[in-house]
């Protein structure tokens, strides 16, 4: 038993080794692991509180253990933070530079740094549902799930979107999106890419298209604040439409962005694919997911979301393009 109980306090010790300090000028000290800062406001994931947001107005000094990349004006300087009695400091290169807060536009860290501390599956739904009644009885529901998890080399995200609208008995919408995509990272900007997507629409008769792809991506910038990544790969599509079976080789772009702005409590995010199939008839199919969130706190947030699912060459007596306008309440957990 007092193994396991040194263990554990090991284990204690070097979390606490491992912490970033805050000192406010009333003299707290609140410690823990610094996320960010941005919009005047330093981003704080604490194991008492979760996370919290101080003003830096507040903030008399700032201990870090990793380096981040800190704007200070026009200029990006890589470095930790640290505090010398009321002086705030960056250690650069084994070079000291004092910090004066109204200075400091932003501070972020890159992908690598930050999944020593988020190795674990994160998971968001949106939900939002309408009933309307009087001239006319529409019923309609939209949710949306992704679960990620990212480590040292890999990263994994699921989605399912399920929309569906019925008015007057007559059902006006059903669709069922399932996209599961990987990325290998070669280096910090260079990755494999693997996806697969499961696809149904009821109305437009398509019974299911089922995607299987590989190809190589781009990330272009991933941050604290701010991610953006594009991949280009060939991808074998099977449709099966109004009972007929087809395999078609197909080439794939995806693009996924994502950028957070006032301190993290507005996010702001646009993940699409764009299919060219290689078939006789060459159609295209493209679908996007744009939105914007605004977040109460770190669990509960309100959003407004645009769906798009766009084919060149849908099954007669359908339109091209759908379009989903959701708002609704999403869930972090």
């Amino acid at each position: 038993m007092l193994p396991k109980f040194c263990f554990v306090g090991f284990l204690l010790l070097a979390f606490e080794a491992q912490a970033d300090l805050l000192v406010l000028d009333n003299g707290d000290r609140i410690t823990g692991r610094l996320d960010s800062i941005s919009g005047g406001k330093a981003i704080f994931d604490t194991s008492y509180a979760g996370r919290i947001w101080v003003e830096m107005t507040n903030v008399r000094t700032l201990e870090t253990e990793e380096a981040y990349a800190v704007r200070v004006g026009d200029q990006v300087v890589a470095g930790t933070f640290g505090g010398a009695g009321d002086v705030q400091q960056l250690v650069a290169d084994e070079q000291t530079t004092i910090l004066h807060w109204e200075s400091v536009r932003s501070a972020t860290q890159g992908r690598n740094a930050l999944n020593k501390f988020t190795q674990e599956w994160g998971a968001h739904l949106d939900l939002s549902l309408s009933l309307a009644e009087g001239n006319s009885t529409t019923q309609a529901f939209n949710v949306l799930l992704e679960l990620d998890y990212q480590d040292d080399l890999n990263a994994h995200l699921v989605t399912a979107l399920l929309a569906r609208e019925e008015g007057e008995e007559l059902l006006t919408r059903d669709q069922l999106d399932i996209d599961y995509g990987y990325k290998r990272f070669l280096n910090e900007r260079w990755f494999g890419a693997g996806n697969a997507e499961y696809f149904q629409d009821t109305l437009k008769e398509i019974d299911s298209r089922i995607t299987l792809g590989a190809g190589v991506g781009v990330q272009f910038i991933d941050n604290s604040i701010q991610n953006l990544a594009s991949d280009l790969g060939i991808s074998a599509v099977r449709e099966v439409i109004g009972g007929d079976s087809e395999v078609e080789p197909a080439l794939r772009l995806g693009v996924d962005y994502q950028r957070f702005v006032l301190a993290k409590t507005i996010e702001l995010f646009h993940r699409q694919s764009i299919l060219q199939l290689l078939g006789d008839e060459k159609s295209q199919v493209f679908s996007s997911s744009t939105g914007i969130r605004y977040a109460y706190n770190d669990r509960i947030d309100t959003n407004f979301r645009i769906d798009l699912a766009y084919e060149s060459d849908p099954p007669p007596g359908n339109e091209k393009t759908d379009t989903t306008y959701s708002l609704g309440v999403g869930i972090k957990f």
